[in-house]
């Protein structure tokens, strides 16, 4: 934690990542949506990994990952600015649904939490997701989102049960997580908001205290 506090580079791509989120949340239009998604990516992959001295496999995956689903996105702007509304909101939403790792676009979650340090993963089951939850509970028609919340909560459920890692079961149970998440956005922003900041600093707590583990059996070999 000290060293968050005393790595400008670090604390430089916090401050992007947090402005980005903000700015996207804020916006009233779609390229404001997208250019504020755009700052929190680039924020994080600094974060992911900050002098270059972790496994770069969970970065490049989640910046691939995060491309293409903004390319996805921004097809779908330019395809409602062209009147184009059903192919439009179908290719953003398939954007959205990537970039926050929800059902059916999910897997890629796993994989990359598994590889990348406490605080890249707890960041990435926690803030990274408010900016496209809030937008996906926008275009998604209330239907469909049922469908998904659904299906993401049975995944979560049953896909943690045969995982021996913590990042993984933790990945799978975000889901879950982001299923009553996306519920609470139908019905209200403060459910939303309360339930996030209690989900938040579980985790926060939870992943803080892998961390200190994980140092003091290093420095017990």
């Amino acid at each position: 934690m000290l060293s968050l506090v005393l790595s400008p580079m670090k604390l430089a791509s916090l401050v992007v990542m947090l402005m980005g989120t903000f700015v996207s949340i804020s916006s009233e239009g779609l390229v404001g949506v997208w250019l504020g998604l755009e700052l929190n990516l680039y924020g994080f992959l600094v974060v992911m990994n900050p002098d270059g001295h972790h496994n770069p496999e969970p970065c490049v995956k989640y910046f691939v990952v995060q491309s293409t689903g903004s390319i996805l996105m921004l097809s779908g702007f330019l395809f409602l600015t062209e009147e184009c509304v059903e192919s439009g909101l179908i290719m953003s939403s398939l954007g959205v649904l990537l970039k926050s790792g929800v059902f059916p676009l999910h897997s890629w979650v796993p994989s990359t939490i598994k590889n990348s340090s406490w605080l890249a993963s707890g960041l990435m089951l926690t803030w990274q997701k408010i900016s496209p939850l809030v937008f996906l509970s926008m275009i998604m028609p209330s239907k469909v989102l049922w469908s998904v919340i659904v299906l993401m909560a049975g995944i979560g459920a049953v896909g943690g049960l045969n995982q021996n890692s913590v990042r993984v079961m933790s990945a799978y149970s975000s889901f879950v997580h982001t299923s009553w998440m996306l519920l609470g956005l139908m019905w209200s922003t403060v459910v939303f908001v309360g339930y996030f900041a209690v989900y938040s600093l579980s985790v926060g707590l939870f992943f803080y205290g892998c961390s200190l583990m994980d140092k003091a059996s290093m420095v017990g070999q």
